[in-house]
């Protein structure tokens, strides 16, 4: 599903059980609240916490190795250091096309993390492992040792907006469950 910001407040009312409003009665508030924009506010922190925190399995997922630029370069860890775009929540999966399987994604400070910079604790290509880091770098760990490795593939649940900045909602139908 793609929603812009007014088709998601709507739908939200409706399944909150604000609309449709009965026709033969009138209500009125009193107390100034107003709930397009109280529902409106609701509608984006949960779209947040869908994306920061969600099942990958209810975000459509985008893949950035096909839709944006992402140099990448070499550290002397050795790693390779991504720096995502700031529409990317987070990133949920990653490939080097050296590694022999996906990696495993890890908070910046995590032991994990920390053990990827001594050279018996790096993942290497049968166990990679990436670092997220709080400024929306991704470090890459193990590569192979050439400067020829590229991304086979990085998953991200992505923050849209349409063309006037307001926010855009996409996910899957079943994550209306969660609401």
């Amino acid at each position: 599903m793609l929603l812009n910001e007014d088709e998601m407040t709507r739908l939200w009312l409706l399944r909150k059980g604000y609309e449709p409003l009965r026709s033969d009665c009138r209500i009125e508030r009193s107390d100034g609240a107003d709930l397009q924009s109280a529902a409106r506010l609701e509608c984006r922190l949960w779209m947040e916490r869908l994306l920061a925190e969600g099942n990958p399995a209810l975000i459509i997922l985008h893949d950035l190795v096909g839709e944006a630029e992402l140099p990448l370069s070499m550290t002397t860890a050795p790693s390779l250091l991504v720096r995502l775009p700031g529409e990317c929540a987070r990133p949920v999966a990653v490939k080097l096309k050296s590694w022999l399987s996906p990696a495993t994604l890890v908070e910046a400070g995590s032991a994990r993390a920390r053990a990827q910079y001594t050279p018996y604790g790096a993942g290497g290509v049968s166990s990679p492992v990436a670092v997220i880091h709080p400024d929306n770098r991704l470090e890459l760990f193990s590569p192979a040792y050439d400067d020829n490795d590229t991304l086979e593939y990085l998953m991200c649940a992505m923050r849209l907006t349409d063309a006037d900045g307001r926010p855009m909602y996409e996910f899957r139908p079943t994550a209306l469950d969660t609401l």
